[in-house]
């Protein structure tokens, strides 16, 4: 019996520490604000606790393998926790890149006292646990206790999608998803996609192109379009910015636009997403140099476009939306300078990808961009006051009209057009219903616009003549493949008045 106890004992001490040490952390800055929300957090915490509790049975069971993996469990969980606390900072296969293709050099200059004293600390602890175990001896009716243990995680696991979405994002199942998703993308790059087919009908000896691909952004609370919020006061006065408001889109989440609108996919070809390049491609194939700046993650449906670019860049690879940190699109504006100042040729493509209006929306926004109040304080979306979502939403579209008006400062004295296109809407209380993805009818109709300098202008009248005629023309969010290569003076084989924002027809 004093065995049954002893291993019980142990195991609750490790499923504590563990708790305490790795998954703690991920709340240390989640916005909790009130008694409700604290009360949600420790909740969160302790559900994750029970996946812990499980997995130092599984890690127990036998004193040689509980030898092995506890200090190592132990030393892997210290250092993830000690950047996600220090730096804010949590693993996805961007990390995974960024880490696999920078120097040493480099990654050493992130390794400190505190880590290595936290790390072992952490060891050491672990070398209690295996010494502990180590006397316990075999454990009573072990093949039950594994099944128990077993059927308890996967309950814990797969019992509820809320919950695995968040257990999937926590130590120690983040980095078995993040890894497998990394080796899961590097295999997608390989997977045939076919040529559309482009000829340059009047091509520009020289123009600059940057496609900015927005987040969760909706038409009807931009200024530019009737919104009674100065939410877009610098594009407002911005000469050349056309705006857009009767846009159409079928998805209403990234993964499933992103594609749809990098290709020559549309409704009644929407396999095209998945067997066809982009306009990345095509615009290579024509000699552009290209790059892709992103403020989110790699997407398992748009990667293999990723790596069309010349040139990639994650200002913000260690960020996922289960970091409630600031995490701004300005930083691809720095990104984006520096790489228009170096980089070669007369012709040149610039996709941004913004993280724009996701939740939580307040990590988006800089000081200067906050402009209604009071704002949400929860990341629980029902714990905050509906008004308070919607001030803290139209922050973010001011934000964006501060980044986008950034981007456009940079191209002013050039051959240069800037598209803007956000993935989808968003849902702000239509219905019940918030945020997107459920295919709520808010989320369909997102924010567009086109800016063109005044060189442009000159070179391309009667493109810029017919922009402006289809403003106000509804079109599917299919038109931004056809009408990128249309600006650039080509055209794709498929294309049509209804797809081509630059067609006088």
């Amino acid at each position: 019996m004093n065995r049954h106890f002893s291993y019980l004992w142990l195991v609750l001490a490790v499923a504590v520490w563990n708790t305490l040490c790795f998954i703690v952390p991920d709340f240390f800055d989640s916005p909790s604000d009130g008694w409700k929300g604290v009360v949600t957090v420790v909740f969160y915490a302790a559900v994750l606790g029970i996946g812990q509790l499980a997995i130092a049975t599984l890690l127990t069971l036998n004193r040689y393998v509980a030898a092995v993996c506890l200090p190592l469990y132990a030393i892997a969980g210290a250092a993830i926790s000690y950047y996600r606390v220090a730096f804010h900072a949590t693993l996805n296969p961007a990390l995974i890149d960024a880490t696999l293709h920078t120097n040493m050099g480099t990654v050493a200059g992130v390794v400190s006292w505190q880590i290595v004293v936290w790390v072992v600390l952490q060891a050491v602890v672990s070398l209690m646990w295996v010494r502990w175990r180590w006397r316990i001896g075999s454990v009573p009716y072990l093949w039950a206790v594994l099944l128990c243990a077993a059927g308890v995680f996967a309950a814990w696991y797969w019992g509820h999608e809320r919950l695995h979405r968040s257990a999937a994002q926590r130590y120690p199942m983040h980095v078995i998803r993040s890894v497998s998703e990394y080796v899961s993308l590097q295999r997608s790059l390989n997977l045939p996609r076919q040529m559309p087919q482009v000829k340059p009908v009047h091509p520009a000896d020289s123009l600059d192109i940057v496609m900015i691909i927005g987040e969760a952004a909706r038409a009807d609370h931009l200024s530019l379009n009737g919104y009674p919020r100065p939410t877009c006061p610098r594009l407002a006065a911005r000469p050349n910015v056309i705006s857009l408001p009767h846009i159409y889109s079928q998805h209403t989440h990234t993964a499933a636009s992103v594609p749809h609108i990098l290709t020559p996919a549309d409704s009644l070809a929407p396999q095209k997403a998945h067997t066809s390049r982009s306009f990345i491609a095509c615009l290579k194939q024509q000699g552009y140099s290209s790059a892709w700046i992103s403020n989110q993650d790699y997407g398992r449906t748009y990667t293999s476009f990723i790596y069309e670019a010349d040139t990639i860049i994650f200002p913000n690879a260690s960020k996922t939306v289960f970091v409630f940190h600031p995490w701004y699109d300005l930083d691809l504006v720095t990104a984006l300078q520096g790489l228009t100042e170096c980089q070669d040729g007369p012709r040149r493509l610039y996709v941004l990808h913004a993280i724009g209006s996701h939740w939580f929306f307040n990590n988006h926004v800089p000081d200067e961009c906050a402009h209604f109040r009071p704002v949400a304080t929860n990341r629980v979306i029902t714990q905050n006051d509906s008004a308070a979502i919607i001030n803290s939403y139209d922050n973010t579209i001011v934000s964006t009209d501060l980044f986008v008006d950034s981007v456009i400062s940079l191209f002013t004295g050039r051959n240069a057009i800037v598209f803007y296109l956000s993935d989808h809407g968003e849902s702000l209380g239509e219905n019940g219903n918030w945020l997107h993805a459920a295919g709520a009818e808010a989320t369909k109709y997102p924010a567009a616009l086109v800016w063109y300098s005044d060189k442009y202008a000159q070179r391309f009248p009667d493109k810029v003549a017919a922009l402006k005629e289809n403003r106000t023309k509804h079109y599917r969010t299919d038109y931004l493949f056809y009408s990128i290569l249309s600006a650039a003076g080509m055209e794709a084989a498929g294309n049509s008045p209804s797809f081509d924002l630059f067609s006088p027809e």
